[in-house]
C-alpha cells in the first residue's frame, strides 16, 4: 500500500450549489447544500485514501468541540489518519462559505477569519513513519517552518499544491521536488515559473490551467495534457482532487506524466457532480 503524509489546513465548508450567482441584495435557491470537511490537504488525503493508499493528514484541529468531532468522524470513515499539530486550546477550525454555480461551473469562496495555529505540538515522529511521499499545500506554515530540515531530508518526493501565490510561497517551493501549481500561482506566466524552478534545481513541474489543460516539464521533456471535456456541474475542490489522485498515481507508476494524466481524468470526473465527494459515492 502507498503511504503519504499530507500537511495542510483543515476547514469546514458550508456549501451551496446554485444555478446562477445572485446579484447584489439578491437571493437564489440552492440546488444542493452540504456541510463538509475541506481544505486542500484534507481533500487530497481523502482522495488518496479513496484510491487505496494510506493517507496521514497533519493539520490543526485545536480545541475539542462539535467541529473537531465532525472532522474526526468524517475522516475516520474515509480512511484518513489525522494527526493534530496544534497545541492552542483557543484555536477553532475555520468555517468556509462556498457558493458554486451550475450554469458556469465556477465558485466563490469566503475563507474563515481565523489565523493559523502558532502554538504547535512537536511531531518529529511523523517524518520517520515510513511515508513514501509528502504533500504540502502552503498552509500550516509555522509547522512546516519548524520541521523544514526534516522535510528537506525526507527520502522521497515532496509535492507542492500551489493554488495561489503567497508571501511565503518561495519557502514552500524551495522544499519541494515536484510543484504542481495553478496558473494564478505565477501571474507572470509559465516561462517565469520555469525559471524559478530551474534556479532551485527542480526538474519536474506542472501548471494546471483549467479548461486549457495542464502544461508540464520533466527534465528535458515538456508538453501539454488537454483538459477532458465534461458537463461541469461544480468545480469545487477539483485542484485538491487532482493532487490527491496525482500523489497516488505517482507512487504506483513513478511516471510523472502518466500520474498527471490519471489525475487529470479523475479531477474532470469530479466536476460532473456537486461537491467534493459525490464522484466517490456515485
Amino acid at each position: 500500500m502507498s503511504h503519504a503524509l499530507f500537511i495542510g489546513r483543515s476547514v469546514l465548508d458550508v456549501t451551496a450549489l446554485v444555478q446562477d450567482f445572485p446579484g447584489p441584495d439578491g437571493k437564489a435557491r440552492a440546488l444542493a447544500n452540504d456541510v463538509i470537511p475541506g481544505g486542500s490537504a484534507l481533500n487530497a488525503a481523502v482522495v488518496f485514501a479513496h484510491l487505496g493508499g494510506k493517507a496521514v493528514l497533519a493539520t490543526s484541529l485545536g480545541a475539542p468541540g462539535l467541529f473537531r468531532e465532525y472532522v474526526n468522524i468524517d475522516l475516520a470513515r474515509r480512511g484518513v489518519v489525522v494527526e493534530d499539530v496544534c497545541a492552542d486550546p483557543d484555536y477553532r477550525l475555520p468555517l468556509s462559505t462556498v457558493v458554486s454555480t451550475r450554469s458556469l461551473g465556477t465558485r466563490m469562496i469566503v475563507n474563515g477569519a481565523g489565523e493559523e495555529c502558532r502554538r504547535l505540538l512537536e511531531r518529529h515522529e511523523l517524518f520517520s513513519a515510513g511515508h513514501r511521499l509528502i504533500q504540502l499545500d502552503q498552509y500550516e506554515r509555522h509547522f512546516v517552518r519548524r520541521h523544514c530540515d526534516e522535510i528537506r531530508a525526507f527520502n522521497g518526493p515532496v509535492v507542492l499544491d500551489g493554488g495561489g501565490w503567497k508571501e511565503w510561497s518561495p519557502e514552500f517551493l524551495a522544499l519541494t521536488d515536484m510543484p504542481i501549481v495553478s496558473e494564478v500561482f505565477c501571474e507572470k506566466g509559465p516561462r517565469v515559473f520555469a525559471s524559478m524552478c530551474s534556479d532551485l534545481g527542480i526538474e519536474r513541474w506542472a501548471i494546471t490551467q483549467g479548461a486549457k489543460g495542464v502544461i508540464w516539464r520533466d527534465g528535458a521533456d515538456e508538453g501539454r495534457i488537454p483538459a477532458k471535456k465534461v458537463d461541469c456541474v461544480d468545480s469545487l475542490g477539483a485542484g485538491d482532487i487532482f493532487h490527491g489522485a496525482f500523489c497516488h498515481a505517482y507512487l504506483q507508476t513513478r511516471d510523472f506524466v502518466e500520474a498527471l494524466n490519471r489525475a487529470n481524468l479523475i479531477a474532470a470526473r469530479s466536476c460532473e457532480m456537486a461537491g467534493t465527494r459525490s464522484w466517490m459515492d456515485g
